[in-house]
């Protein structure tokens, strides 16, 4: 207690605790270190490994594609009517944990139908015949490049989906084929591939099958000018396999016509030499997802 001018004042020292301020001030900087470390880990780390799960997960959703392509030929050359096989599809990546979810791909199928993606018709002057279907894959990837399989016209056709400018090609063929010549004619074999069992659309987090049923298998031969029209997202990729494969026939003449949403004609003519044309038809059931 002191005195000033009469007026007494109460004054009190104040204490500080220095080994509570050490803690203190050690505690914040552990926290500042664990947020530094959490952002270097969620900005650095975790793109890096979802980008890595994402490539091995694009790799074998297109394996998956693949073996889907491969059972339908084996279907195909080994025909026997109900014969069925099964393919299974993994449509989820690998993730981390707490940090971000697994990327789940989409697979759907379009049955034949004008104005649906992989619909074609071949003609000549007499005889009409109508095929298609789709099966796509979208990938859905969020880290790596985003992708799209399609199998459709005998073709499968690869997209990267949202890039600039568009990147999309043919990966496999087998639409249309060149035969030895005889009789001074040019023969031609198309397979058609008819996809009945639509629509379907699976999402799935654990690997599902398709059941493949072989249904028909039927040929026709068409004699003369030939005209295919088909509707397809990828209608110049379709023009395109059509033209490298008939583009070194001598007195074959290939026109194109985009005409438009979709649809596309290509007219096959020659003026000398007679025109035959093989096809066959396999018409198969994908029946709903199973289990594996």
């Amino acid at each position: 207690m002191e005195a000033m001018n009469g007026v007494s004042i109460n004054t009190k020292g104040v204490k500080y605790e220095e080994e509570g301020v050490a803690t203190a001030v050690g505690a914040i900087f552990a926290i500042l270190i664990f947020i530094f470390l959490l952002s270097l880990f969620i900005t650095s780390y975790v793109p890096a490994e979802m980008t890595a799960y994402e490539e091995q997960y694009s790799s074998g959703v297109t394996n998956d594609m693949m073996q889907f392509i491969s059972t339908v030929s084996l279907l195909t050359v080994n025909y026997q009517q109900g014969e069925s096989a099964s393919v299974t599809f993994d449509l989820q990546s690998n993730y981390i944990p707490l940090f971000t979810s697994p990327t789940m791909g989409e697979l759907s199928l379009t049955s034949s139908a004008p104005g649906t993606d992989g619909y074609l018709s071949v003609s000549n002057s007499t005889v009409t015949v109508h095929s298609g279907g789709c099966l796509s894959l979208l990938t859905n990837n969020r880290y790596f490049v985003d992708e799209s399989l399609y199998f459709e016209l005998s073709t499968l056709l690869y997209e990267q989906r949202d890039s600039s400018p568009l990147i999309n090609t043919t990966l496999q063929s087998s639409l249309i084929r060149v035969e030895p010549s005889t009789n001074g004619s040019i023969n031609l074999s198309m397979s058609l591939i008819n996809i009945t069992g639509g629509p379907i659309t699976l999402s799935s987090g654990s690997p599902f099958a398709l059941s493949v049923t072989a249904l028909s298998k039927d040929y026709y031969q068409l004699s003369g000018n030939l005209t295919l029209t088909y509707y397809s997202s990828f209608g110049f990729q379709i023009y395109k396999s059509l033209s490298e494969s008939l583009t070194n026939i001598n007195g074959i003449s290939i026109g194109y016509v985009n005409e438009g949403n979709g649809y596309g004609t290509v007219d096959i003519s020659s003026s000398a030499t007679p025109i035959i044309l093989n096809v066959t038809e396999m018409t198969i059931l994908v029946g709903d997802s199973i289990s594996s």
